[in-house]
């Protein structure tokens, strides 16, 4: 009987606890201040080009951004997913890295950044694209930088027309440790001339072994009520500072929302290499092709997104298959 009347006891006090504690959630100034992250990629699959089939999550981001004083935010994100170099057999293991570490000063039109911060030379076209989730911007996909890195950042809004940015860090990307050197700077400008018009230019470059890899790329998107149609060309010199190993391409995306819950969207994307020692084909040969994807997209509530889309990959060796899928994407984020 005595156990009975403990249980009970503790039972009252721990429910007390927890009807305390939730009353006073708001009261503490980390939990009022912080916004949650999260964030899970996912999608079935099917090749029309061959018999394979497959669920997969192929990404999920954990974290959280909070101010911690006044003027000053920490921002603290998991990257959890399969890294790109893993063999095809070893990629259901999942890692988490730490994709976004960072503390960031914002005053008036002024930001600050340091630790691991998101990179900005594909920001602005990755958030227009606005289908992250079922594929990468061009310069993600195709490997012209990483989208976070650890290093430092200013940001300053001259006027509402003009942005401006300036990036230094360690090149390496935010899944790898700083191996040499070297830095990586990275400048940016970012123009809102005209309602529904945004122009993006960037520039970075990295020297190495005497060798100074850049990367040019510019980017203009338009926005007419529920129409957006978007374009960009990117151009690197010396890949990976490699004299003379030069690649380039474009993409262009357009989305439309013919009703409150659904879109229809196309992208198309070309990517080439330059010749090495006069040569009949380019050095990044066998990765060089073009894709299209397209598809339609239903979005139930805010936060939840589907779609339906077809893509292919048509690699400019013909030695090589062509690929095509229907994907079945899903993105639920809180």
């Amino acid at each position: 009987m005595r156990y009975k009347i403990l249980a009970l006891a503790l039972s009252f006090i721990f429910f007390s606890l927890e009807i305390s504690f939730a009353q006073n959630l708001d009261s503490i100034p980390f939990l009022k201040n912080t916004e949650l992250i999260g964030k899970v990629y996912s999608h079935f699959r099917t090749s029309l080009t061959s018999n394979e089939t497959a669920f997969d999550i192929t990404r999920a981001y954990l974290g959280f951004e909070s101010q911690i004083a006044k003027n000053y935010t920490m921002i603290l994100k998991l990257d959890i997913g399969s890294p790109e170099d893993l063999s095809e057999y070893s990629r259901i293991k999942r890692y988490a890295y730490f994709k976004n570490a960072a503390l960031k000063y914002h005053k008036n039109d002024l930001i600050l950044s340091f630790g691991i911060i998101d990179m900005l030379q594909f920001k602005v076209q990755e958030k227009f694209w606005d289908h992250r989730y079922l594929y990468k911007s061009f310069m993600d996909q195709h490997r012209f930088g990483s989208s976070a890195d650890l290093g430092t950042q200013v940001i300053y809004k001259f006027n509402e027309w003009v942005t401006g940015d300036l990036t230094f860090s360690n090149g390496e990307g935010y899944s790898k440790l700083q191996l040499d050197n070297s830095y990586k700077t990275g400048m940016g400008a970012t123009f809102l001339l005209l309602k529904g018009l945004i122009l993006r230019s960037y520039y970075s470059f990295v020297s190495k072994d005497n060798v100074v890899q850049s990367t040019l790329s510019a980017f203009a998107g338009v926005t007419i009520k529920s129409f957006k149609i978007g374009g960009e060309f990117n151009y690197r010199i010396n890949d990976n500072n490699k004299k003379n190993q030069d690649k380039w391409g474009c993409s262009f995306y357009s989305m439309f929302k013919f009703a409150k819950k659904w879109e229809i969207f196309a992208r198309y994307d070309i990517l080439t290499s330059s010749k090495l020692n006069d040569g009949d084909y380019g050095w990044n040969y066998a990765k060089d092709g073009s894709a299209l994807i397209g598809g339609i997209q239903f979005r139930p509530v805010k936060n939840v997104n589907i779609a339906l889309n077809y893509r292919d990959w048509y690699p400019y060796p013909q030695n090589l298959d062509n690929l095509s899928y229907l994907f079945l994407n899903l993105e639920y984020k809180l």
